[in-house]
């Protein structure tokens, strides 16, 4: 049974529909102001802490860990504003975002246009088969004055209908509000109103950067206030640290898994950009184990080798894997470790650790040692 058609909307719904669609895209653009304001802010600080970091570092001191802490709050912060960033221009999941809400204004307005011209054209048609189009009646042989009257009214007013409306240019609008190519992999909020919307989900791993936040292992990139960042992109084989979701173990039986996560493998890579989910499974179990799906957030990567691996100070906490075990644990650096002198010594790539609840300090190779989130 077909349904019957509907009308489409008066005049006046659409006006309103317009206005109100036209208050959200400037309550979301104002809120992208206040964000890039704010990593603008958080960028200078970004920048005030690491040149503390490096002064300690050429005095040949040891990085002071309150100054980790902060530096890694910041990045943190910065990353989190990214996200926040992409959730206004593109939404999340079903939800109208703004990219959404200036096509719809646009197509109003495009509508709009075309409804008004159709009536202008049909109201022509119809006068020029009225009495309008006649030719009008003379007194003395002059034409009527009331009647020249109404025709000149008539032209005056169809001049003024046929001014056409403003017309919302979707290209323009989004070029004002920096929103760019939806394929494109990266952009940036620069200090302008150019406001960088592809930031794909959020990562978990982060190193410094001279210049701002850097988030590990990925060639493309996105940044706030001009400052360069990376972003977790795993291939497959590649080795990672995968935390526990607690939302897997069932809380009425008690279960608590061991540690805080294991060492994993990615066996697949499911979708692309914000939506892109891997596949991960315990290097030790190899086929015995069933792959889980894990989310950017639950993931650090495993570096090939220990160059370029930032130093330890002695007392942070830190994540490591247990030897002879894929499992890691909360742990504190028991000895100090320093990159430079790394390859000095048979252990160099080796971390000195005291896990919790374990009675003796223990060597884990720098690699599997992580910065506690």
């Amino acid at each position: 049974m077909s349904a019957r058609s509907r009308g489409r909307a008066n005049p006046n719904q659409d006006a309103d529909e317009e206005r109100r669609l036209w208050k959200e895209i400037k309550d979301k653009a104002s809120d992208v102001d206040s964000m890039f304001l704010r990593s603008n802010e958080i960028g200078a600080e970004i920048l005030e802490v690491e040149s503390q970091q490096a002064a300690l570092i050429e005095a040949g001191k040891l990085s002071d860990i309150a100054l980790d802490e902060r530096l890694e709050k910041l990045y943190r912060d910065n990353v989190k504003l990214c996200e926040d960033v992409q959730h206004i221009i593109e939404g999340k999941s079903n939800d109208t975002n703004l990219l959404d809400s200036i096509t719809i204004l646009a197509g109003l307005r495009e509508a709009s246009e075309e409804s008004a011209a159709q009536m202008q054209s049909s109201q022509g048609q119809r006068m020029g088969n009225g009495k309008l189009s006649r030719a009008p009646k003379k007194v003395n042989n002059k034409p009527a004055a009331a009647t020249v009257a109404v025709a000149l009214s008539t032209e005056d007013g169809d001049d003024a209908s046929a001014a056409a409306s403003p017309r919302v240019n979707l290209g323009s609008q989004a070029n004002r509000l920096g929103v760019k190519d939806k394929t494109s992999r990266s952009g940036s909020i620069a200090t302008t109103r150019e406001a960088s919307v592809k930031i794909e989900d959020g990562a978990e791993s982060v190193a410094s950067s001279t210049d701002g936040v850097s988030v590990a292992a990925s060639s493309s990139k996105t940044s706030l206030g001009n400052r360069p960042s990376n972003r977790l992109v795993l291939r497959l084989g590649e080795k990672v640290f995968c935390r526990h979701d607690p939302k897997s173990f069932d809380s009425k039986k008690k279960e608590q898994p061991e540690g805080e996560g294991i060492l994993c493998k990615v066996t697949n890579v499911i979708g692309e950009g914000k939506q892109r989910r891997y596949e991960v499974q315990d290097v030790d179990n190899g086929d015995a184990s069933p792959p889980q799906r894990a989310s950017v957030q639950q993931l650090i990567q495993i570096p090939e080798s220990n160059k370029g691996l930032g130093d330890l100070t002695k007392g942070k906490h830190v994540l490591a894997q247990y030897p002879d075990t894929t499992t890691f644990y909360k742990a504190e650096v028991f000895e100090a470790w320093k990159a430079k002198e790394a390859g000095n010594t048979e252990k160099g790539e080796w971390v000195r650790l005291n896990f919790e609840d374990d009675g003796s300090p223990r060597e884990v190779e720098r690699r599997f040692v992580l910065s506690e989130k």
